[in-house]
């Protein structure tokens, strides 16, 4: 089904300040939480102005950005309005719905000249305001890519805590087989966001991870603070998942070496529980 909505605007920005939650049951536990920001881009196939906030930089280089080559399936010379155009019409046909309504794009944002994001989600709503297809873009460490596509029964609204699984085909974790099950769950309310997903293996849970926060409107003094704060936010995620790599392997943890990556760059959720 093609999108036929024409172009995206940039409508808003909110900010958040939360929690990134990373808890590993099997085959050893370990986990961490850490303080967290990420921003949430609102795009509209029907704003009459573009937001005009000094930041994050959209596109170009700056102390906050976010830039589309960090996003989509492939490498590409579009700006961030022309690639949610490009995954709004691929949606729209993979998933048989109408979403006519906007797009929130929920991620980190690059930070002092980095940025590392495990997983960004795209959120697509109809035009009743109704989230009904969620496009989960997942990297790994070794710089590939692949996305999960989330949905409901037709017409079910899915970031209200409905429970979506996907069979697991990506490599992220050395620690963990390319094999079992995701489930993803989120909570999305006007001032506040949760995403959540869960890894299981042989009927078993293996990990739990989380990303929440508070959604803001970022003004200027609340950008100082936040620099202040997680200016090296992106650094310490990725310090961080090497440093529960070397905990995993002291322990004796079994080390999986890295598959060849699926043909295909998306999977659909074969089941909704």
């Amino acid at each position: 089904m093609a999108s036929g909505l024409g172009s995206f605007t940039l409508r808003d920005v909110k900010l958040a300040w939360g929690q990134v939650r990373h808890q590993r049951n099997k085959p050893k536990p370990n986990g961490f939480n850490t303080g967290a920001c990420f921003v949430r881009l609102i795009f509209s196939p029907t704003a009459d102005a573009a937001y005009k906030g000094a930041l994050p930089k959209i596109d170009q280089a700056g102390l906050v950005s976010v830039q589309a080559k960090h996003y989509g399936f492939e490498q590409h010379s579009l700006t961030l309005p022309q690639l949610v155009e490009s995954l709004h019409a691929r949606v729209c046909r993979e998933s048989g719905l109408t979403l006519d309504g906007e797009v929130h794009l929920h991620t980190f944002p690059k930070v002092l000249g980095y940025v590392f994001n495990p997983v960004s989600f795209w959120y697509f709503h109809n035009s009743k305001a109704e989230c009904l297809s969620i496009l989960a873009e997942v990297n790994n460490t070794f710089g590939e890519r692949h996305f999960y596509l989330l949905k409901g029964e037709p017409g079910e609204v899915i970031n209200k805590g409905k429970t979506m699984e996907a069979e697991k085909v990506f490599h992220v974790s050395p620690f963990f087989p390319v094999s079992g099950q995701y489930q993803f769950r989120f909570m999305d309310k006007i001032d506040r966001s949760l995403a959540r997903i869960d890894y299981y293996d042989d009927n078993q849970l293996q990990l739990t991870t989380s990303v929440s926060g508070e959604l803001l409107a970022p003004t200027a003094g609340l950008w100082f603070k936040t620099l202040a704060r997680f200016g090296w936010f992106s650094v310490n995620i990725i310090v961080k998942i090497h440093w529960q790599a070397v905990k995993l392997w002291w322990k004796g943890a079994r080390f999986y070496g890295k598959p060849t990556p699926p043909k295909e760059p998306l999977t659909q959720a074969k089941v909704q529980v």
